[in-house]
């Protein structure tokens, strides 16, 4: 990754030192011996790593204020980083700065480049392919096959999937994301179906068999595929939906020069190759390439990146408090 950037090390280390965020797990084993060591080789730039949640995050930049953020870039999940958007914590991306947004699919630049979903993870459909006749192909067949019935696993509330799959619902019901009650009158056709707090839990409904179909994320399929667990997902006709990991530029960021490079490296063909390999995720730039042999296990890429539904998330933030109440109540 570091030769395909054609970068070479800088010999003047910026005295603000970068702080980059990522998540436990793999994601932070990854970060750490696979994505930043050549980063660092290139630039002489070495980022201090902060592991956490989306919710840690933005409660260290709150308590940090908008002058003072702990982060020269941040990465969260896109309808968390659309909160703190708002509030006057980033800054438009200067694609002088940061070449490679320019080759990022244009619906994953937000307006005037005021963050970018860099890490696509799809949601679609995934189902036991030796428990059901007839395999869906699109969202609609979630309420018309008869083979489903009781056996559906969604994700709480509390999953930023559920809401996605909810206004999904309200955009194919309702005509817009903003019709929620439309939504939740679908919705509540579907019961009884079980919840999950996050796709491991979907996936061992899934590989008992106490689920038949779910709405999941396409590499949590990959990975029950990978065990000999008999499942496919779907790409539904109406497009999918999916974890954007968004990346934005703190208006008084620390660190900016160095933040643009980390920004630009994630976009960066090859890296978004690496990554695609590591997590199963659709690359974002229109320059990189799924290999033959993960084709299959990557379905969202090339010009499929665009049936990637997006939703007016400043609007869909004001509701969620509203929202999160009334599935609590009304979804059992």
């Amino acid at each position: 990754a570091a030769s395909a950037m054609g970068l070479s090390p800088s010999a003047a280390a910026q005295q603000a030192k970068l702080v980059v965020n990522t998540y436990g797990g793999r994601w932070e084993k990854f970060w750490r011996s696979d994505l930043l060591p050549p980063f660092t080789k290139a630039t002489g730039i070495d980022p201090t790593v902060d592991v956490g949640l989306g919710k840690n995050f933005i409660a260290n930049l709150r308590a940090a204020g908008v002058n003072n953020p702990p982060y020269s870039v941040l990465m969260v999940n896109e309808n968390i980083a659309s909160m703190v958007r708002g509030e006057g914590y980033f800054e438009s991306i200067p694609v002088d700065k940061v070449p490679n947004l320019a080759n990022v699919y244009p619906n994953l630049r937000n307006a005037d480049n005021n963050g970018v979903r860099a890490i696509i993870s799809a949601i679609g459909i995934g189902y036991r392919k030796d428990l059901v006749k007839k395999p869906p192909t699109s969202w609609a067949d979630l309420w018309t096959n008869p083979e489903f019935k009781g056996k559906i696993g969604l994700y709480q509330i509390g999953n930023t999937a559920a809401m996605l799959f909810l206004l999904m619902t309200a955009r194919i019901y309702g005509g817009s994301e903003l019709a929620i009650d439309r939504a939740f009158a679908e919705i509540k056709k579907l019961l009884p179906f079980t919840q999950a707090d996050w796709s491991g839990t979907l996936s061992t409904l899934l590989t008992r068999g106490d689920i038949n179909v779910a709405v999941i994320d396409f590499p949590e399929i990959v990975a029950l595929r990978k065990k000999g667990v008999p499942v496919e997902m779907v790409v539904p006709k109406e497009g999918v939906v999916a974890f954007e990991q968004s990346f934005n530029i703190l208006k008084n960021a620390p660190a900016k020069e160095a933040a643009y490079k980390y920004l630009n490296y994630i976009l960066e063909p090859a890296v978004q190759e690496m990554m695609a390999r590591e997590f199963f995720t659709s690359p974002s730039n229109t320059r990189s390439q799924v290999a033959a042999d993960l084709a299959a296990d990557i379905p969202v890429h090339g010009n499929l990146m665009k049936t990637i539904v997006q939703f007016d998330w400043p609007k869909v933030n004001a509701m969620v408090p509203e929202i999160t109440d009334r599935w609590n109540r009304e979804m059992k």
